[in-house]
């Protein structure tokens, strides 16, 4: 794992140089991405926000980003796998190529936009802070807000707000999450669930034989359900089932509760998705579930 020392480093080397803002919409699972122009005070403001993130990740904990891992407060996930990093690459492409992402005013922004992104550097390993929201604040012209003065004014223009609790923040060779629930919705929405979930389902069958219905069944849960992706991603990726038979998975089944003939009939693994909680989106069952196949792998 690369340590928080390498890349607070990183980020230190990068924090006072040339500072931009990106906002995004997601357009047929890709980022359509547009650069705002910004003036001296918010550039500061929005340089301050990553100071606060850089010092978020000084003072938390590191963790790996595991099939059944889940942040608890002060830890943050920390992944340098090639194919991960490689999955976010359209983020990296915020940074990488700048210079040909269009140049937008604040009036064009609207309640399209599903993030925004600060990236720091003057060369191209540029450290990029991710947050996935809209920063435009909905309301009607005309009405009078608070704007920290002394006096109330009335605002006719379009208000936005950022916050320095970036989602996550990604280097070149790495990527600090921050909070996993928003970076795992941004991951599912940029369309990678969808474009891997057959691959890492097939880490399953091709071991162990399932049905049709119950490998649309997983699909679909899988993507709306992002511990039980991750699992799917795990075997996969670890080759768990390699050594595993239909025998020892019924075994199993016994063994956390489940009616053993449901789980495994006529030779084929079967999915249920009423008891998916059980043995797929559990944290504690998973682990149990992980160290079964590699005690029998």
């Amino acid at each position: 794992m690369t340590s928080p020392e390498e890349i607070l480093q990183e980020i230190d080397a990068r924090l006072e140089e040339a500072l931009t803002l990106t906002v995004g919409r997601i357009v047929d699972d890709t980022i359509e991405a547009s650069h705002l122009a910004l003036d001296r005070g918010a550039a500061h403001a929005l340089r301050e926000q990553c100071h606060v993130a850089r010092d978020r990740i000084s003072e938390g904990t590191p963790a790996s980003y595991t099939a059944t891992a889940e942040l608890d407060d002060g830890e943050f996930f920390v992944i340098d796998d090639a194919e991960t990093l490689a999955d976010l690459g359209a983020f990296r492409s915020l940074v990488d190529n700048l210079g040909a992402i269009p140049q937008v005013t604040p009036a064009d922004l609207d309640l399209t936009i599903k993030l925004y992104a600060v990236a720091v550097g003057d060369e191209t390993d540029r450290v990029l802070f991710v947050r996935s929201t809209n920063p435009r604040l909905t309301h009607r012209a005309g009405r009078f807000l608070a704007i920290g003065r002394e006096r109330l004014a009335r605002i006719e223009e379009p208000v936005f707000s950022f916050s320095p609790d970036f989602h996550f923040v990604l280097g070149r060779n790495w990527a600090v999450v921050l909070d996993q629930r928003s970076f795992e919705v941004l991951f599912r929405q940029i369309g990678l669930v969808a474009q891997h979930v057959s691959t890492w389902i097939e880490g399953i069958t091709e071991y162990l034989p399932m049905g049709a219905t119950s490998i649309e069944s997983l699909r679909e849960v899988a993507l709306r359900d992002s511990r039980t992706w991750r699992r799917l991603r795990d075997i996969e990726h670890r080759g768990h089932l390699a050594h595993v038979s239909l025998e020892q998975v019924a075994e199993y089944a016994g063994e956390v509760g489940l009616d053993s003939d449901k789980v495994v009939v006529d030779g084929q693994l079967v999915f249920d998705p009423s008891v998916a909680s059980q043995v797929w989106c559990n944290s504690g069952v998973g682990r149990r579930f992980v160290g079964h196949v590699r005690r029998r792998g």
